[in-house]
C-alpha cells in the first residue's frame, strides 16, 4: 500500500499499477527525501517526471507545493496518476503530460517563476534521468535556482550533465538519490 505520508492529506491511500512496470519509492525513502527538502517544498512550483503513480509530486503537494506537473510516458500509469491527482482533490494544481522524457518537457506548461523542484525517478540503468537532466537547462521551465533529485540504482553508472552539480548524495538500499542544483558558469 502507498500512501501520503504527511501534509493536509496525510494518510491518504493512492492507487499504484500492478506488476513492475513502476517502482514506487518506498515510503520510508520518500519521508527521508522530504525531511531533507522540507524548506524547499512550500510554495514551490515541482515537476515529477518519470511520475509512476505520482506520489512524489502528490506528496509535495500535500506538503504544500503551489503546482506540480507529472510527466508520464505510460498511458496506464497516467490514468493512474489522474485517479490519484482527483481522489486527493488537487486537478487546480496539477497538470499530466504524456510522452517519454525529455521530448515530453515541451509539453509542460511554464508556472509563473519556473519550477523549482524537480524530481527525476527514471527506469534504473536506463540513462533516461540524465539524458532528462541534460534537456532541462533549455526547457525554459527552471526557476533561478532549482533543485533537483535523481533517483538512481546504487550500482547505475553516473554522467552528470555539466549543468548541474551534486549538493548531496544519500543511500538508501539499493537506492541512490542525487540532490542537484544548476552549475554556475563562472
Amino acid at each position: 500500500m502507498l500512501r501520503i505520508i504527511a501534509g493536509e492529506r496525510r494518510g491518504t491511500k493512492l492507487q499504484t499499477l500492478e506488476g513492475s512496470a513502476t517502482r514506487p519509492l518506498r515510503d520510508r525513502v520518500r519521508e527521508s527525501l522530504f525531511n531533507i527538502l522540507q524548506g524547499d517544498v512550500p510554495g514551490a512550483n515541482v515537476m515529477d517526471l518519470f511520475a509512476g503513480s505520482g506520489a512524489v509530486g502528490l506528496e509535495a503537494l500535500s506538503r504544500g507545493a503551489r503546482h506540480a506537473a507529472f510527466v508520464e510516458g505510460g498511458a496506464d500509469a497516467r490514468r493512474v496518476v489522474s485517479a490519484n491527482i482527483a481522489k486527493m482533490r488537487y486537478d487546480g494544481q496539477s497538470q499530466v503530460v504524456g510522452g517519454m522524457l525529455p521530448g515530453a518537457l515541451s509539453g509542460v506548461k511554464a508556472e509563473a517563476g519556473g519550477f523549482g523542484l524537480i524530481f527525476l525517478m527514471p527506469p534504473y540503468h536506463s540513462g533516461a534521468g540524465q539524458q532528462t537532466l541534460a534537456a532541462l537547462p533549455a526547457s525554459g521551465l527552471l526557476a533561478p535556482d532549482p533543485l533537483a533529485v535523481l533517483e538512481l540504482h546504487k550500482d547505475e553508472a553516473l554522467d552528470l550533465p555539466d549543468s548541474w552539480e551534486i549538493e548531496r548524495d544519500k543511500a538508501y538500499g539499493i537506492t541512490r538519490l542525487l540532490f542537484l542544483r544548476r552549475a554556475v558558469a563562472g
